[in-house]
């Protein structure tokens, strides 16, 4: 290569017209010749300037016009070029890995709180004899085999066969399920009869039923879809403060042990409401609210906003900011505190169960009465 055509090259690579062959070129020719020293001459502060707009202007290189860079000896403009050249390797090169660098050193510094995600179906199971299994762990399939019945894992519920009926084991011990916080499940019993449990819910029940009832006990929320059977009662005690009696029906019960109602909603068939002192029996579409005084009062439900929770929603109709952060913390597992008056604030909408809690919260604020702040597993609600 002549000395013409190297500067030539150097020419169009300022202006980045440079092809990678050319530029493979151009580097070998320097380092054949020797041109890969620091230069110290004529034209120095002219390169200084140059690399100071590359490094503060982080700008494509560039060089004064052509009149200086021939204007001076071939050495002396070969040595500029090739310093400009190795500046430029270095710069490219090194640079990505300090930005990098000092991107992750900001993340260290300042980190974004990961989002809260929704709950998921998660319980334990405590058979008769006390063991305790983890369901969340295992695979489908048998859990536990009695002589009566086997306890099998199918999805995220398990179910329940009948065996021997008469078999000598005591038919009357319950085994229990129960859901944690962010945690849901449902279990079909041995006599086909459906249940859905909420977070923060348990359900006790034995093998096999045995005798003339069926029964159950359940704290927090279930929705049940009872299997018929006129001559065997279904009967569910509730927090030992009330018991529903049904045949063959579909219902959700509430009876959280944070809230003072519990409330009985029926939307297929027929249930009887029994406590100490009274009774009510409710049609579909109805539900019984039973209140810390065992007084019962009848009332048209709202099916939608009742089975949200079934149904992967939150439904909230003029509900109290208080109650809707009850569900939301059983949902996401958060604790919350409260700034502010909070007597007046109702929240209305629909949304979904099945997202990370701060678009949730972001969707409540948008109705501009609340303001949300999230530190780890705790949320503050802060009255407008």
């Amino acid at each position: 290569m002549s000395e013409e055509q190297y500067l030539s090259l150097c020419e169009q690579y300022f202006a980045g017209k440079c092809s990678p062959e050319e530029i493979s070129l151009l580097l070998s020719y320097q380092s054949e010749n020797g041109l890969n020293h620091d230069f110290d001459g004529p034209g120095k502060e002219q390169l200084r300037l140059l690399l100071l707009a590359r490094i503060h202007h982080d700008i494509a290189p560039q060089v004064p016009r052509r009149i200086w860079f021939r204007s001076i000896p071939f050495r002396i403009a070969a040595s500029i070029a090739a310093a400009i050249l190795v500046f430029i390797f270095i710069h490219t090169f090194y640079k990505p890995a300090e930005v990098q660098h000092q991107q992750v050193n900001v993340k260290k510094t300042e980190p974004i709180p990961a989002d809260i995600a929704p709950g998921s179906a998660n319980a334990v199971l405590t058979l008769a004899d006390g063991k305790s299994i983890q369901l969340d762990e295992h695979k489908n399939g048998l859990l536990n085999d009695q002589q009566s019945g086997v306890i099998s894992k199918s999805g995220d519920g398990i179910v329940l066969t009948a065996k021997d009926k008469k078999a000598g084991e005591n038919l009357a011990a319950l085994n229990k399920i129960s859901i944690p916080r962010a945690g849901k499940y449902y279990i079909t019993l041995s006599d086909g009869t459906k249940v859905w449990l909420n977070s923060s819910s348990s359900l006790s029940f034995p093998t096999v039923f045995s005798g003339n009832t069926r029964k159950v006990l359940l704290s927090g929320e279930g929705y049940f879809e009872v299997a018929k059977d006129k001559k065997k009662p279904f009967i569910i005690d509730v927090n030992g403060r009330q018991q529903v009696e049904v045949l063959g029906t579909h219902f959700n019960i509430s009876a959280f042990e944070d809230d003072q109602n519990i409330t009985t909603t029926l939307l297929e068939g027929s249930v009887k409401v029994n406590t100490k002192n009274k009774s009510a029996l409710i049609k579909p579409g109805e539900m019984v609210v039973n209140n810390l005084d065992d007084r019962l009062m009848v009332k048209q439900a709202d099916i939608d906003e009742v089975m949200a929770w079934k149904n992967e929603q939150f439904v909230f109709s003029n509900e109290n900011i208080t109650s809707v952060m009850k569900k939301i913390s059983r949902w996401y597992d958060v604790e919350v505190d409260y700034k502010g008056n909070m007597d007046h604030i109702n929240i209305e909408g629909n949304y979904s169960r099945s997202k990370g809690l701060k678009s949730l919260l972001k969707n409540i604020e948008m109705l501009d009465k609340v303001d949300f702040s999230v530190k780890e597993r705790r949320v503050t609600v802060i009255a407008k």
